[in-house]
């Protein structure tokens, strides 16, 4: 009873949970990384990594429709939002965004911590569980796609081609390591065109997504501030039995969200072990198909929030 009762505050907490927002500069070896934090310090924290070209005001939806009993940790990967890049020059794996993640926990001095990750953000985590293990006490993937890519239907020599051949030829190698000051400029409008063409999102999703993707470029118009080379991050080309190999292994608490829109496209029919709990030998995996499409943690929140908030209590229940 005492946990429904902490459930159903979610939403009162809400407002609590807003008020607490802060800005937070992390300092790492190639520059600065940036995150936002909701809660009290002092509560057992919850480390957010989004996706691709995605920055951390994306999770603030969610984020607030989760307990307010936690510290929320989202951060900006190098190269998005406000985080600088990792350098210029050559091309950087999923592999090589891990050590953005152990610099924010070692930034707020913490030995264990939940982690969420949507999208590439999983892929990064996962590998992160898997460096460092014992550190992630539970983990929720929000459409993982890329951390569940298998080079299944094309050769090693096709996979080199897409992520090194083609990136060194000279227009893409300027094109990818110009910076972003060097990037097209577009009147607000027309980002917000470009951006619903790709993401769908509700005109609400829209303002957090925006609100550190772009930034002005003079003249009234604006800019991306993505590193262009997180277009296209560099997945490792492992097949679907390695995968499920090293994945099931880690006996860390696992809930998966999967968006229908993507699994209708075969996001996942590759690698039947995500909607097959048997799979997993340490009975630590859990999944929930919701509609929606890739971003819908950000369109609508509400249809995984309560999901979430019971797997992120579980462990309370008992000193409640």
């Amino acid at each position: 009873m005492k946990l429904y009762k902490v459930l159903c505050n979610c939403k009162v907490a809400m407002k609590s949970l807003k008020e607490t927002e802060m800005a937070v500069t992390i300092k790492a070896p190639w520059g600065n990384l940036a995150a936002l934090t909701w809660g009290e310090p002092t509560s057992p924290p919850v480390l957010l990594c989004p996706g691709r070209m995605e920055p951390c005001t994306a999770f603030r939806p969610l984020v607030l429709s989760l307990p307010a009993k936690f510290f929320y940790i989202a951060m900006d990967l190098p190269g998005n939002g406000w985080s600088d890049p990792l350098p210029l020059g050559v091309r950087f794996t999923v592999l090589d965004l891990v050590p953005s993640v152990l610099r924010v926990v070692e930034h707020f001095k913490r030995e264990k911590f939940v982690y969420i990750g949507h999208s590439l953000g999983v892929a990064v985590g996962k590998f992160f569980n898997i460096a460092y293990p014992g550190l992630v006490t539970k983990m929720v993937e929000l459409d993982p796609i890329p951390a569940y890519f298998t080079n299944k239907t094309s050769s090693l020599k096709d996979w080199y081609h897409l992520y090194y051949g083609n990136y060194y030829k000279k227009d893409n190698y300027i094109k990818h390591n110009a910076g972003k000051e060097t990037a097209p400029r577009y009147s607000y409008d027309k980002i917000k065109e470009l951006v619903q063409n790709v993401q769908g999102l509700t005109e609400e999703a829209l303002k957090h997504q925006l609100e550190r993707l772009i930034e002005p470029a003079g003249n009234g118009l604006y800019r991306f501030t993505y590193d262009q080379r997180m277009k296209n991050v560099t997945l490792l080309p492992f097949p679907s039995d390695f995968l499920k190999e090293i994945y099931t292994e880690p006996k860390t608490p696992t809930f998966a969200i999967l968006a229908n829109d993507m699994i209708k496209l075969g996001a996942y029919k590759d690698v039947p072990f995500v909607t097959d709990v048997t799979a997993w030998p340490n009975k630590n995996f859990k999944f929930k198909i919701v509609p929606g499409g890739h971003d819908v943690h950000l369109n609508d929140p509400d249809c995984m929030a309560e999901d979430i908030s019971k797997f992120l209590l579980e462990d309370v229940k008992s000193k409640l």
